[in-house]
């Protein structure tokens, strides 16, 4: 009776222990829920060094160079630093609250492209598919020198564009003249935004955003659902991500934080949302690459799920292999162009150690090779380190940027050992 209780108390323990942890194949760990009473010693990471973090932001808050910061750092699903500086309100006083809610901007396009990648992974196309096979009005001509803008002069394109070159913004693809104004809906948009002639030859350079609009409408197309339903159903749900969404009850509202902008040196407040107006009546038009607003615990699911190979929450989103795909860089590099830039499927790679970092190509030379990376408008930002098993997201909502983002990855990465 004692072997059968033996036997039954360790198969228990399997069990649990697997709700808690999987395994990668490289032998790191996968974490099924943040740990946030972190063993130092086991993850190799120096506490007292962590105080660096704390004085660098409180010092941005205190002169004034931001309102507010937010921090979330992981190492092997142990939160190391997760702390709220400044304000949500800088006029009322109101100080920042590690679940407030932040508008995410061009966070939102990672959420999407996986979205679309959960389809890729039921067989229902190919990355290689042209994207007119799901939307006939794929334009297949190509803006040449002359013209004018109400009758350009166009030739037809060397390749049709495919979903491959959407999904890494290498189609080519532009956005309309006065943006959203006008269209209901995201089709009502993609269909007439697909029928204008391409910047370029699909495939042969780079230009952000607006390809963004057209991955999401393939969601909508090939699935059969809205893109809000499909990106909360079967990722942010799976996840056990709340308060990540396009659209809230009003009730939400004092859980926004401040958007900032700076003005003649001096920060002030600014009515600018991610997408549409979050608490408006008209909820039909969401966004591929903007639009969605949450707390940096929800994004930093979203990246710990990434970082594990496409599970968490005992959910799997991904397959290994499809984060492989995402993961390799999708620009044709000719004639010394983005030579030192990478782009996959979603997210930014950091290249290799022979780079001479600015503005455009990342942040510090810190962060390891191979990590994926992309950040919002409103800054922010987030690494996604394989190499160091590792999750750093650091949010403000001020505009423009500052260095504060590159200065807060060196005093995380030098606290490992």
């Amino acid at each position: 009776m004692k072997t059968v209780n033996f036997v039954f108390v360790m198969a228990l323990v399997a069990v649990l222990s697997g709700c808690c942890n999987c395994h990668r194949q490289d032998g790191g760990a996968t974490p099924q829920e943040f740990n946030y009473h972190p063993d130092y010693k086991a993850i190799r990471v120096d506490a007292s060094r962590l105080d660096r973090i704390d004085s660098l932001l409180q010092e941005y808050v205190d002169k004034g160079i931001i309102p507010h910061a937010l921090t979330f750092v992981a190492k092997d699903g142990q939160v190391v630093h997760n702390k709220a500086y400044g304000w949500r309100d800088v006029e009322k006083q109101i100080p920042l609250q590690t679940d407030d809610i932040f508008r995410m901007y061009s966070q939102t396009k990672a959420v999407t492209t996986v979205a679309l990648m959960t389809l890729f992974e039921q067989g229902k196309f190919q990355l290689d598919d042209p994207v007119s096979k799901y939307i006939p009005e794929m334009t297949d001509q190509v803006l040449v020198a002359g013209g004018d803008k109400e009758h350009p002069q166009t030739r037809k394109a060397a390749s049709p564009v495919l979903i491959r070159h959407v999904l890494s913004h290498t189609a080519g693809i532009g956005g309309l003249p006065g943006g959203y104004e006008g269209y209901a809906t995201l089709a009502d948009y993609v269909k007439k935004q697909v029928q204008q002639p391409l910047l370029y030859d699909p495939g042969t350079s780079w230009n952000y955003h607006p390809s963004s609009d057209v991955w999401a409408y393939l969601v909508e197309v090939i699935s059969g659902r809205s893109l809000q339903e499909y990106v909360d159903d079967e990722v942010i749900k799976p996840l056990g991500i709340t308060d990540m969404a396009y659209f809230y009850p009003v009730e939400y509202q004092d859980r926004f934080v401040t958007l900032y902008l700076e003005k003649d040196g001096k920060i002030a407040p600014e009515v600018m949302w991610s997408g549409r107006y979050p608490f408006g009546d008209d909820r039909r038009f969401a966004n591929g690459g903007t639009g969605l607003n949450g707390t940096i615990e929800g994004y930093a699911r979203f990246c710990q799920m990434i970082l594990n190979g496409g599970v968490f929450n005992n959910s799997r989103i991904l397959g290994r292999r499809t984060i492989e795909v995402m993961s390799k860089d999708q620009i044709l590099h000719t004639d010394g162009a983005f030579e030192n830039f990478r782009f996959g499927i979603g997210f930014q790679i950091y290249p290799g150690e022979k780079i001479t970092w600015d503005v455009v190509n990342g942040a510090s030379p810190m962060v390891s090779p191979g990590a994926l990376s992309w950040g919002g408008m409103a800054n922010t930002d987030y690494i996604i380190d394989p190499k160091e098993n590792m999750i750093i997201l650091l949010y403000t909502n001020r505009i423009p940027d500052t260095l504060v983002w590159e200065k807060f990855l060196n005093t995380v990465y030098q606290a490992l050992e």
